[in-house]
């Protein structure tokens, strides 16, 4: 294959960003690296290369779990800016699935510190319209951020606030403001500590008082039951067990027994605050097999179509990687 087709790899770029076809991502990689590597366009025809190398980056991004978390980092701070150029793309949601991953959370947190840390060494330009004396840089908005946000957990408020009628924002383009958002979701989620519960990025099933119970970052979803089994287990566990066990390398396991994904329209903040206080009398069994059968049973916008989707994912690559060292 002596030249590439510009429109045929934007075109499978636009069908892989539309169908999360993150297969066909990682099998285009691999066609394009292959290709630069065998010819001489780097050489020849330098602007070219550079093209086709962006676009190489862009779909390891979109293939992100078929590769291994150590090279996250550098990606990251030789690249970040590329990854906020896909438009839909939620870089966060390719980093949580490899969390879960990790039963380790101290392991997760380590990993957190070094793509902050890669983020805020990240000198490409991210926002083209920024006005003189404005953020440019990715490492520059993250100072922003800090400046304006502070260090620790961000205040809801406070962001909302500083994505409306932040100084710095005003006078940048829509899509500008929406690279800058998505840096700074990224930013936070990774700010928060996973041995906390609102950094903790497993969705754990419970039976509460009779009620099965989604506990997600901090919040909890009252769930009516459909036919699920529970563990007969004499050990009450509250939410701050589970992280207790986790952060003693204890194994959650991030896959959800299917229920209804109705939401119990009696949950006040008092009930939520109840939850969080009182012990989970029996955890509910997942079910892992026939995922993808049990998927389609679900709406893409539910916590559970979330959770299992990122154990499929979990299963293809570690299913690439097997396939990679044959």
């Amino acid at each position: 294959m002596e030249k590439l087709d510009f429109n045929l790899l934007k075109d499978e770029i636009k069908y892989v960003i539309n169908n999360q076809a993150f297969n066909e991502a990682f099998e285009c990689y691999n066609l394009v690296e292959d290709w630069l590597q065998r010819t001489n366009i780097k050489h020849d025809d330098s602007r070219s290369y550079n093209i086709y190398q962006d676009y190489l980056i862009k779909l390891k991004f979109l293939a992100l779990n078929f590769f291994e978390t150590g090279e996250y980092p550098e990606l990251l701070k030789d690249y970040a800016n590329l990854a906020f150029e896909i438009s839909g793309f939620n870089l966060w949601e390719k980093i949580e699935t490899e969390l879960i991953a990790m039963e380790d959370v101290d392991a997760r947190d380590d990993l957190k510190q070094k793509l902050k840390t890669a983020l805020e060494q990240c000198n490409n330009i991210l926002t083209s319209s920024s006005q003189d004396g404005n953020p440019k840089y990715v490492s520059e908005w993250i100072k922003d951020f800090v400046v304006n946000l502070g260090l620790d957990k961000f205040d809801k408020l406070k962001k909302a606030e500083y994505l409306t009628n932040g100084k710095s924002l005003k006078s940048l383009a829509d899509s500008d403001k929406d690279k800058v958002k998505s840096l700074l979701d990224l930013y936070e989620n990774l700010n928060l500590s996973s041995t906390e519960k609102e950094g903790y990025e497993n969705s754990v099933m419970m039976n509460i008082d009779g009620a099965p119970v989604i506990f997600h970052r901090g919040n909890v979803e009252i769930l009516k039951p459909i036919d699920v089994k529970v563990e007969e287990n004499d050990n009450n566990k509250n939410i701050s067990d589970v992280l207790g066990d986790a952060k003693s390398n204890l194994k959650v396991d991030s896959t959800l027994a299917p229920v209804a994904t109705s939401v119990e329209p009696s949950v006040t903040q008092e009930t939520v605050n109840s939850i969080l206080s009182e012990p989970a009398q029996k955890p509910i069994v997942p079910r892992t097999t026939e995922l993808e059968e049990i998927l389609n049973s679900y709406s893409p916008s539910s916590l559970e179509y979330k959770a299992i989707s990122q154990e499929i994912l979990r299963l293809k690559k570690a299913s690439a990687r097997k396939d990679a060292k044959r």
